[in-house]
């Protein structure tokens, strides 16, 4: 990765290359193009003239990954990898105001039914990681200057990306995006805002995360599966079971802290429980491989393991019960046999039968590489294998 210059390519970038680019105003072609980009176990992206890119989301995850690792090991080169990084990532500030922060997850452009990203369009996932990034720095390193980076963030979090109506507050994708709630968006916001909070207390933060957990919880499906995303005017869900529900747990765990209301906490670990039962036992199976999108199994996806080893390393933190800490490291222990190539890097995708090999730096690197530096920072076991892929 660093030897790389965190310069790689992703698997949404399908319609970066001077060819496949000219396809970018046709709609259907486009998704076509970005799918078979995505599925390919063959590389097309130099026939597509697709070049490597640096995504400002890798560099607020492999940030936190130095940082969690500096701590850890006191070693100085992760330090100042975390910093060059966190500084490459400050530059990236496309706000239009100078009192917030807000940048893109993608460096080219991604377009898909009722979705759009681009460079020039600021997006939850990145500013939430960023300012996650910034937190850990600031709570690490003690540079006030990550502290009022995570704030601008906050502020363009709240101002740009915050609806609220009634009782009910979500988080939106982007500031352009209408009629759709997309339920681990919120939750992302939801932890930033716990991170926010530990070093910052507000009443007003408090009380936004107390209606976004509402959210979560009324839209829990009995079983404990989340939706991805409804849509307002037709009150239609789209279901897309994976990682997200990670995210999710993730988000409420993290709030439980602040919940001023005791029978508002009371059902937040409820949904909680219900959500680690169904994501433990339904979408990973007891080897530690996790469904791609549940009940479809393959491909298995890197994106999906690492998250699994965050959120169960995460619930070890919270509760300190050893069944989650075991299960993160099982996680890890099954990715580390079956996704790394003898190299040091992740593969993508695993299917029946063949391997795609294709070093995706975000979707793999960067989420394995804060996956097992959380493990690790949780009490976890290192793996000797898996040493190669910081460097």
């Amino acid at each position: 990765m660093k030897k790389e210059k965190y310069l790689g390519w992703d698997p949404y970038d399908g319609l970066s290359g001077k060819i496949s680019g000219k396809f970018a105003n046709k709609r259907i072609l486009n998704i076509a193009v970005i799918q078979l980009n995505l599925y390919s176990p063959l590389n097309l992206r130099p026939f597509f003239g697709i070049q490597k890119g640096c995504a400002n989301k890798a560099l607020a995850l492999f940030s936190r990954g130095y940082l969690y690792l500096y701590a850890i090991t006191d070693r100085e080169e992760f330090k100042i990898e975390a910093k060059t990084l966190l500084k490459a990532l400050e530059s990236q500030n496309i706000s239009n105001s100078i009192n917030k922060f807000s940048c893109a997850s993608y460096y080219f452009p991604y377009i898909a039914p009722k979705h759009y990203l681009s460079h020039s369009l600021p997006d939850i996932i990145c500013v939430t990681e960023s300012l996650k990034s910034f937190l850990v720095a600031y709570e690490i390193l003690g540079k006030k200057k990550y502290f009022i980076l995570a704030r601008k963030g906050m502020r363009f979090l709240l101002d740009e990306l915050l609806e609220k109506s009634n009782d009910t507050a979500y988080f939106k994708y982007t500031p352009e995006e209408k009629g759709k709630i997309v339920f681990n968006v919120s939750a992302l916001a939801l932890e930033t805002i716990s991170s926010f909070l530990k070093y910052s207390p507000d009443y007003t933060l408090i009380d936004i995360g107390e209606e976004a957990i509402k959210l979560l919880i009324n839209h829990q499906r009995d079983d404990g599966a989340w939706p991805y995303s409804l849509y307002a005017d037709s009150g239609v869900y789209y279901w897309q079971i994976d990682y997200h529900q990670g995210f999710i747990i993730d988000g409420l765990v993290s709030f439980l802290p602040y919940i001023t209301e005791e029978n508002l906490r009371n059902r937040t670990l409820e949904a909680i429980e219900k959500g680690v039962d169904f994501y433990m036992n339904r979408q990973f199976s007891p080897e530690g491989w996790s469904y791609y999108r549940y009940p479809i199994k393959y491909p298995i996806d890197i994106h999906n393991q690492a998250q699994g080893i965050i959120t169960f390393s995460k619930l070890y933190k919270a509760f300190k019960n050893p069944k989650y800490l075991e299960f993160a490291e099982k996680i890890a222990g099954w990715t580390i046999k079956n996704m790394q190539d003898p190299a040091g890097y992740f593969y993508a995708h695993r299917w029946l039968g063949f391997v795609n090999k294709i070093p995706y730096m975000r979707w793999a690197q960067a989420w394995m590489m804060l996956a097992l530096a959380t493990l690790i920072s949780m009490g976890g076991q290192g793996n000797e294998s898996s040493h190669g892929w910081a460097h």
